[in-house]
């Protein structure tokens, strides 16, 4: 090493660039301003979760499945709903919300709430065949719907022939479209039962049996329609099994259950028919599905093994349940005569043909408040689902007649409205008869 003596120097020279210090000057007034975004949410940190999660229309349509299976068809319609939001190219996510739409009116007591139900569903087939034009099972729901749709009472009279007609149209095109569709040879079995073709019937669940094989899982509307050909010609037993194969595709379905507990009580094995009305019932309470349906069931077999008690505790349980519908009311009245409680049958039995006011039907109901709520009920035109709660009525009134109430004098009048309608129905008019023979000793005719 060499020492020169010269001191040594640490000085060091000045490197600043001012450059530099206006780009860092920059980049602390951005993350000022960038703070401030952040801080009024006009720019969203990255690392936040997705406001709104994304979800696939497989995942809905899984969903869909499952509701169905648990019996919930609002669910079900939801689900599909949104799955043809997301991917509105694929068929079975609007033919099987029609389905579901068309099974909802099962469980709905009123004309007007399915009225409701399958004008929605025609809607959404109807302007799916558009971009399905040769989609089978789009129109094979499409013609089950029409079907369900021609009842005088929903479509009214004139629109009966017509839309059985459109029902056939859609399922023969439903066939032609797939010739191995086993749920489109069901639901055209289903059009020809409501015909009384029963031959042809039979040949169609027979090729829908045996093309659903390849499908068995899809396979709960063939065993549905094979037990109503079933019921049809008599073979209860046989039905039930038919019922009770579909029900292990889709366990909670209440209005298969009713099914196969009017089944079982058609061989009065009354015991099995109110445990699957109950069971029936048990499945609407859990999924909060406001339905009369199996309490009148659990009536109507109570009043047939004489038990008019228990029959008319069930039947004010689907009144209080649906307590706009004149049906319902009649059916209450009918059990109050069967068991000679006339007074009481009278009241119901007149919201059921002609209809009343507020105060009378909250009598029936046996409301704690006879304001609340306000319902009018407007009678049934007398028909044949309907003509039981007339002879009934006017029976009841006779029974009952004084010189002070003259209940005969509506008795008259009832009864003529029936021979009007019923002059040739001798099981009708011989109970009509009774009725009027009574008020005739009272000099009423």
């Amino acid at each position: 090493m060499n020492l020169t003596g010269k001191n040594l120097e640490f000085k060091h020279k000045n490197r600043s660039n001012s450059g530099v210090v206006i780009f860092l000057m920059f980049l602390c007034v951005l993350s000022f301003f960038l703070l401030k975004s952040v801080v009024t949410k006009k720019i969203v940190s990255p690392w936040l979760p997705t406001l709104v999660p994304t979800r696939e229309a497989a995942s809905y349509a899984l969903e869909a499945e499952a509701q169905f299976s648990s019996g919930n068809l609002q669910k079900t319609v939801d689900a599909y709903s949104e799955a043809a939001k997301i991917d509105p190219e694929k068929a079975e996510y609007i033919w099987k919300q029609g389905r579901a739409l068309a099974y909802m009116t099962g469980s709905q007591t009123t004309d007007a709430e399915k009225i409701e139900t399958l004008t929605k569903a025609i809607d959404l087939l109807e302007s799916s065949k558009s971009v399905f034009t040769e989609d089978s099972n789009i129109y094979a729901v499409l013609a089950l719907v029409y079907l369900w749709y021609a009842d005088e009472d929903l479509c009214g009279p004139d629109m009966v022939e017509t839309y059985l007609a459109t029902a056939e149209d859609n399922i023969r095109r439903a066939v032609d479209y797939g010739p191995r569709n086993a749920m489109a040879y069901a639901f055209y079995a289903e059009i020809l039962l409501d015909q009384a073709n029963y031959e042809r019937a039979e040949q169609m669940i027979g090729q829908a049996l045996e093309y659903g094989k390849q499908a068995e899982a899809e396979m709960f509307d063939v065993y549905r329609v094979q037990g109503i050909l079933l019921e049809s010609y008599g073979q209860y037993r046989s039905a039930i099994d038919a019922y009770n194969r579909a029900l292990e595709l889709s366990p909670n379905m209440t209005f298969l259950q009713i099914r196969v507990g009017v089944n079982w009580r058609q061989i009065k094995d009354y015991d099995k028919a109110l445990e699957m009305f109950a069971k029936a019932a048990r499945i609407n309470d859990q999924l909060g599905i406001l339905d009369p349906l199996p309490y009148l069931a659990i009536g109507n077999t109570y009043s047939q093994t004489g038990d008019f008690y228990a029959a008319g505790l069930n039947i004010k349980k689907a009144l209080q349940i649906n307590p706009y519908n004149a049906d319902v009311y009649g059916r209450l009245g009918v059990n109050y005569y069967k068991a000679r409680n006339y007074e009481a049958a009278i009241e119901a039995l007149k919201c059921a043909t002609y209809g009343c006011g507020a105060l009378e039907s909250c009598t029936v109901r046996e409301c704690d408040d006879p304001g609340n709520p306000l319902i009018e009920i407007k009678g049934l035109p007398l028909s044949g689902s309907s003509v039981t709660y007339y002879f009934s009525y006017v029976g009841a009134l006779a029974y009952m007649h004084t010189k002070v109430n003259r209940y005969c004098e509506d008795a008259v009048k009832t009864a003529k409205d029936i021979e009007m309608v019923y002059a040739d129905d001798e099981t009708v008019m011989s109970i009509v008869r009774d009725g009027q023979a009574i008020c005739a000793s009272y000099g009423y005719r």
